[in-house]
């Protein structure tokens, strides 16, 4: 499979502070062909007081520069990442990146942006706040389209999401074309999460030939599924039903991909995260495999867990 969420950049820059690869080791084993053979790689930003609160004290540094944070950690994907893995390097939650920053992320090997994560930035709004994309944050996603950088709808509010797709579709007047996609993102009328997207927000995602990257993540599954304490094989069941959903809402499975938003890492300290993954990373093809075939047949299965990643990362400029 090819998971198009997860925070790797960020374990990897927090594993460098704390200079310990334990985890990034015993990680790496999960990545190879018979299972996962590709993902997004997020570095990932959001305020202050949460990133002390679920990364390392020192994560984000005002005199360490986001440019500089981005070098590290890709030094330390070339080193521990397999060649034969492939991989998008990603931005999540844009607070301190600045629009002058964006050439030099490239070169270095950037090829996608989050510009909010939950709350508010310079350029927009995240899920928990209500405003749109700022003037600047509309310079700043015109920017990342002409460079070429992909465009995560994930975490904007539906404001922001929809000045992001009115600059998309404004671009596409200038002659170029924008890469959008969701990395992990359920369906809204199945569970009612402030992440989730509507069926109109999900239509303009394909109308722009975008992909929707649907998370095992049970908390955006199955609403209050902590608190009335679902079964598993339930919510693994539900999980299967978004992909139903969208195929058809779309009326094909051309536009589906899967991810998992896995924050294991993080368990430490916040041990809610223990119980956040649907599915085991070490069997993660399998299991899902083993799901989707009560539905679909091997070419269908392929498409969803691999084939239609892969065609959006084709659309990206080598990033590693």
């Amino acid at each position: 499979m090819i998971d198009l969420h997860f925070d790797l950049l960020t374990k990897l820059y927090i594993s460098y502070l704390e200079n310990d690869f334990k985890y990034i080791e015993q990680f790496m084993n999960n990545l190879n062909n018979d299972n996962v053979e590709g993902l997004i790689a997020n570095l990932s930003f959001m305020s202050k007081e949460e990133m002390i609160k679920e990364y390392h004290r020192r994560y984000y540094d005002k005199y360490v520069s986001v440019v500089e944070m981005f070098k590290i950690s890709k030094y330390l994907l070339d080193k521990y990442l397999p060649n034969n893995i492939l991989v998008i390097m990603s931005i999540e939650g844009c607070d301190y990146v600045d629009i002058k920053d964006l050439d030099v992320l490239y070169n270095i090997g950037l090829r996608a942006v989050l510009p909010v994560w939950n709350e508010e930035n310079k350029y927009g709004s995240g899920n928990r706040t209500n405003n749109g994309l700022t003037d600047i944050g509309k310079e700043f996603i015109l920017q990342a389209i002409e460079l070429g950088i992909g465009i995560d709808l994930s975490h904007a509010n539906k404001e922001t999401f929809d000045d992001i797709i009115n600059v998309c579709n404004y671009s596409k007047s200038l002659g170029l074309n924008p890469i959008i996609y969701a990395s992990h993102s359920n369906v809204y009328k199945l569970c009612d999460r402030d992440r989730n997207l509507s069926d109109n927000q999900l239509l303009k995602i394909k109308e722009l030939d975008g992909i929707v990257g649907l998370f095992s993540h049970r908390n955006f599954v199955y609403k209050n599924v902590f608190k009335d304490n679902i079964d598993n094989k339930i919510i693994i069941k539900q999980y299967i039903e978004h992909i139903r959903y969208l195929e058809n809402l779309f009326g094909c499975l051309d536009n589906i991909a899967v991810s998992t938003d896995d924050m294991t890492f993080c368990a430490d300290k916040n041990p809610d995260y223990h119980n956040c993954p649907i599915f085991n990373y070490e069997s993660i093809k399998n299991d899902l495999t083993f799901e989707l075939s009560k539905y679909y047949n091997k070419d269908d299965i392929n498409k969803i867990l691999k084939g239609n990643s892969k065609t959006l990362f084709k659309k990206f400029k080598r990033s590693r």
